[in-house]
């Protein structure tokens, strides 16, 4: 399957409050998020779970937005403004080859990549960056849609993860979705 990044213009149907009904983040989320936690999002988008992470995490916690598209930040920065949360946020450009968060080395308590993994190019070496950011025991969650991603290939993606020190801890039900939790070990 030929990788490609969803157009900024579909963020505005991503971040429908309408995709609530079906995939609550605070449902999906509540059991891996406390207060005072950094949190690391891969591919944020407008911030549909951004901004109940950064709820979630409360004042003493920070949501670190990953994205390869400014405008999708940009949507993101409006939207944590108008919601009062934008100090706990920091939304950061990426490059296709790198998330460039190697100054989080060791930091994150949980990881989510949603819908983004079946988007990169080098798979391998996003999970390489994402579990060098998680701290001992971290958890990354990942959920990718059934309509763009075969069993085959998320497995595939799993696979990656794994080689790089997690194990597969959980497979959250999430409507649509393959999904696993991987903890760094």
């Amino acid at each position: 399957m030929e990788k490609h990044v969803c157009p900024w213009y579909m963020g505005y149907l991503l971040a429908s409050p309408l995709r609530r009904f079906y995939q609550n983040p605070d449902k999906i989320l509540i059991s891996y998020l406390k207060q005072g936690m950094k949190v690391l999002e891969v591919g944020p988008g407008m911030g549909f779970f951004s901004l109940p992470i950064a709820k979630s995490i409360g004042e003493t916690g920070r949501i670190f937005c990953v994205d390869l598209q400014e405008k999708m930040l940009q949507s993101l920065r409006r939207r944590a403004v108008r919601a009062n949360l934008l100090s706990r946020i920091e939304m950061r450009l990426c490059i296709e080859s790198s998330l460039q968060i190697n100054d989080l080395t060791g930091s994150i308590d949980f990881a989510l990549a949603f819908a983004v993994v079946h988007e990169v190019p080098d798979q391998k070496i996003l999970f390489k960056e994402i579990y060098s950011s998680l701290k001992k025991n971290g958890l990354l969650l990942i959920s990718e849609p059934k309509g763009h991603v075969t069993k085959e290939e998320f497995e595939k993606a799993i696979i990656f993860a794994q080689s790089n020190g997690m194990k597969k801890v959980d497979s959250p039900n999430i409507h649509g979705n393959h999904s696993a939790v991987l903890r760094k070990i």
